[in-house]
């Protein structure tokens, strides 16, 4: 058979017979030389192949369509139809998985197994939620999630629809870069969050919580927080934690008196993370309150003795107050502190932006533009990873506002790390005409 006529055959195949048939005869293999190539009984493939089979096993194609080299979603679609049992789906998936197949076969078949009439739809779907949940790879977990939120919706199966939707967040939640949309996504899921169980739910207003805070949101991050204290005990760590982002976001919007009152609950929680942060808010407190010398003393001193991920903080407020009093010598001898690699969560990555666009402004005072563009732009890329676009604008504006401060104009290499920036940020919202 030529190889036209069998690609005409194959568009018209039915079975999986029919496309075993096909592709043996395209690799002119008779039943023999098939069956010797894959340990199968020739009459069993020649059985399959008739259609006398009419549900042939998983672990018998496979290896047939494997010495065939038939395409692996070929067999899958056509075996769907006439192997209906979610077991079969469900190892089936299982080995889809593994081959790493595309994102369109994995939901295909985790459909299936959903439609499988052999068991009801709840208990369907928490198999598939459990199944789920046990993967490593968050790519497959995000399908399969998104999966179970959407047939849970159309089923009206509640409870898997908000823990579909929960899990979902909590995967896109990862990408910093896109911080904004994901916490609008998440704050969909409030709707549905009385049908999460008590654990879940207060899980779901801390990871909101925190969010918010991370983009700025003080008040979003309050209402979010003061549902966890509502939700969970106060062993949980949940309820610890949120005392902390109460009493930070309060501080962030000047609310000196509840970020005190925040910050002496937080205080009845001996735990060395609890006894660090409330070192270092309350030298933050003394500089809001103009209490300058003081807070200088505490800083110091915290940062004589706190762990690496907590002396940017603290170095950022050093540098506020030493830049509001113009103590440039100051300055110069905190920036010999070593910052430390730390692990870049959005929390973190927001502080060391603000210590680069902090480092940048000393560097434009004194007069050392290329210093102050290195710092700035490091400042404007963290800013920019964590989606916090207008800081990032306000960093870059310095560089540009600086130069013209100065009467400097920018240097041929200044706009080529410029324009570098941009092309990798993919940031456009800028003019740069006029100031070459």
């Amino acid at each position: 058979m030529n190889r036209e006529k069998v690609l005409d055959k194959v568009a018209q195949i039915l079975s999986i017979g029919e496309l075993i048939q096909c592709y043996r005869q395209k690799m002119n293999l008779s039943l023999s030389q098939l069956s010797k190539k894959t340990g199968i009984h020739k009459g069993t493939i020649s059985k399959i192949e008739k259609g006398d089979v009419k549900r042939p096993e998983y672990s018998t194609i496979c290896p047939i369509a494997k010495s065939l080299n038939i395409p692996f979603d070929m067999l899958i679609e056509l075996h769907a139809e006439v192997d209906r049992r979610a077991d079969t789906h469900m190892n089936v998936m299982e080995d889809a998985i593994d081959r790493s197949e595309s994102s369109h076969l994995i939901r295909f078949i985790a459909t299936k197994f959903l439609e499988s009439p052999s068991d009801e739809s709840h208990s369907l779907i928490e198999r598939l939620f459990k199944f789920t949940s046990a993967l490593e790879n968050e790519q497959v977990k995000l399908i399969l999630f998104q999966l179970i939120a959407d047939y849970s919706r159309s089923h009206g199966i509640m409870p898997y629809l908000a823990r579909g939707l929960f899990q979902v967040y909590l995967i896109e939640r990862n990408d910093f870069s896109r911080m904004k949309s994901t916490y609008d996504s998440g704050r969909y899921i409030v709707q549905y969050a009385n049908f999460l169980s008590t654990e879940d739910r207060t899980a779901y207003y801390y990871k909101l919580g925190i969010h918010a805070f991370n983009l700025l949101m003080y008040d979003q991050s309050i209402e979010w927080c003061l549902n966890v204290i509502n939700e969970a005990d106060s062993e949980n760590m949940y309820y610890v934690n949120a005392l902390g982002i109460l009493r930070d976001s309060y501080y962030y919007l000047k609310d000196i008196e509840k970020s005190e009152l925040y910050s002496q609950r937080y205080l009845q929680y001996d735990l060395p993370h609890v006894r660090a942060n409330a070192i270092l808010m309350t030298a933050l407190i003394n500089a809001q309150k103009g209490d300058t010398s003081l807070a200088i003393d505490q800083l110091r001193s915290f940062l004589n003795t706190c762990d690496e991920d907590r002396a940017v903080p603290a170095l950022n407020q050093l540098l506020r107050i030493f830049l509001h009093e113009k103590r440039l010598d100051d300055i110069e001898q905190l920036l010999e502190y070593r910052i430390p690699l730390l692990t870049c969560n959005p929390y973190i990555a927001s502080r060391l932006a603000e210590y680069n666009h902090l480092k940048g402004q000393y560097f434009l005072l004194t007069g050392n533009l290329d210093l102050a563009m290195s710092s700035l732009l490091e400042s404007a890329h963290l800013f920019c990873q964590i989606d916090q676009s207008d800081k990032e604008k306000e960093s870059i504006g310095k560089i540009l506002k600086g130069h013209l401060h100065n009467s400097a104009v920018l240097s041929e290499k200044a706009l080529e790390e410029l324009i570098k920036y941009f092309d990798q940020n993919g940031t456009d919202e800028y003019e740069l005409e006029g100031l070459i």
